[in-house]
């Protein structure tokens, strides 16, 4: 990696920093560690950073702070973005600059990496990957979007080392290399906030399989399959006949293989994780572990030993005669759809939070068909939920100000040994930090009980 930026920085670059969250932190830490004598720049809305002690004496850095900190990047050579800063009208030279920490990682370490990326799934399919490994006695790495990162993992890395890279949409915006194992698992609406429109969301997800090259390898739905979802993707299937038996096809850059609801690929008893959409997971994560040498029969064996993610359909326990599952992590409305059909006996659920203008109708209409009889409205995310519902619906309506002002109703209402389901199908960054900070009020509340 040290030859890789060597070759890329000269002594007299200026390098921008381009937002100083965990990964601007890891980056500016690791270049001042092997790089010494480069000139580094922060730039980042928070002027709090320029008060920081640490940099006081730093003569070769510079920060920029406060609401203008984007007029900034024209002076830079090299932009180093972290994910989540939006910039808007890139222009082709200032493109021309822009990288990522995401991107730099992979220039160097594309060849063993198994990328990870979907709407939904990510966390769990890479979590599980990284769990067959270990099985196997693989000496395995899993950083990324998870939490960890990849700068911060180089020094572990050596030449047998298999890493396992969860990725954001904000990870692989601005990627020119993908990794040799990549897995897509759905592409849904999600981060218009931050994106504008659906479809540079979705080119942003299929830079995970835009650069791979006929040695490299992708996992991918079948509802992503046809030729205008997948970048030069020629479906010319064929059927592999191993014991494993899943499908293969080619296009010009990668091989594919598909994976299906339709046509499981393995057959799994009692599977640890709810729901068919955690199916998938599975059968995506078994598929990558094989390509990067796991044995697949250690690694079904060692499936029942997982344990699933806080926040995912977690089951918190049963108070006061109601049974409490938190997924926290829903914040589109397919991913509640799919909650409400993993669990049964769901009688209240929890919706809305912040509102980032997802289309609700089709879950609006799943869930009226549906044997949920309560729901709660939060945000403003759950206003317009309220209002599709109060036309279409005679179920059991209630808006409230705050996750704590449910639970009287939540009491009230749930019949006793039902489901009270917390799917919000909705941002969380209206009232909470994140949807963990959310996951973990709703855990607080329902353990008071």
């Amino acid at each position: 990696m040290i030859d890789l930026l060597t070759s890329l920085f000269s002594d007299n670059f200026n390098i921008l920093i381009l937002g100083f969250g965990k990964e601007g932190k890891s980056t500016y830490h690791f270049l001042k560690k092997h790089f010494p004598k480069l000139k580094l720049g922060i730039a980042d809305s928070n002027t709090e950073i320029a008060k920081d002690a640490k940099f006081l004496n730093d003569n070769k850095l510079e920060i920029i702070t406060g609401d203008d900190y984007l007029d900034s990047l024209k002076h830079f050579d090299i932009i180093i973005k972290s994910p989540g800063v939006k910039i808007d009208n890139v222009g082709s030279e200032l493109s021309d600059k822009i990288t990522s920490q995401t991107d730099l990682f992979l220039q160097r370490y594309a060849q063993q990496t198994i990328g990870v990326t979907g709407t939904k799934g990510k966390s769990t399919t890479s979590s599980l990957i990284r769990h067959f490994l270990d099985a196997d006695n693989k000496k395995v790495l899993l950083l990324g979007n998870i939490g960890v990162p990849a700068f911060d993992m180089i020094d572990n890395i050596d030449e047998d080392t298999v890493i396992v890279y969860e990725l954001s949409a904000h990870q692989l915006e601005y990627l020119s290399k993908s990794p040799h194992i990549a897995v897509l698992l759905n592409i849904f609406p999600e981060h218009l906030d931050y994106f504008r429109i659906f479809t540079d969301y979705r080119s942003a997800k299929l830079n995970i399989c835009k650069f791979q090259n006929s040695n490299d390898c992708l996992i991918v739905h079948e509802s992503l399959i046809p030729v205008h979802d997948l970048p030069e993707c020629y479906p010319d299937s064929y059927r592999d006949g191993r014991v494993d038996n899943y499908t293969k096809s080619h296009h010009k850059g990668s091989r594919i293989i598909e994976i299906s609801e339709k046509s499981p690929r393995f057959k799994i008893k009692n599977p640890p994780l709810i729901g068919k959409h955690n199916l998938i997971n599975i059968h995506a994560a078994l598929i990558a572990a094989s390509e990067a040498g796991a044995d697949i029969d250690v690694s079904l064996n060692s499936l029942k030993q997982f344990m699933s993610l806080p926040h995912r359909l977690e089951y918190i326990g049963e108070y006061g005669g109601i049974r409490f599952i938190n997924d926290s992590i829903s914040t589109i409305p397919e991913s509640t759809i799919a909650a409400v059909r993993a669990l049964k006996h769901v009688d209240t659920l929890i919706l809305g939070g912040y509102d980032r203008g997802l289309d609700y109708t089709t879950m609006v209409k799943f869930l009226i068909a549906s044997d949920v009889s309560n729901f709660i409205f939060l945000g403003n995310a759950g206003d317009r939920m309220y209002d599709i519902f109060k036309t279409n619906s005679d179920k059991n309506l209630f808006k409230v100000d705050s996750i704590k002002s449910a639970f009287k109703i939540i009491v009230d209402k749930t019949t006793n040994g039902r489901i009270c389901l917390l799917s919000p199908a909705a941002a969380s960054y209206d009232q909470f930090h994140n949807f963990e900070h959310r996951g973990d009020t709703f855990k607080s509340l329902a353990i008071k009980l």
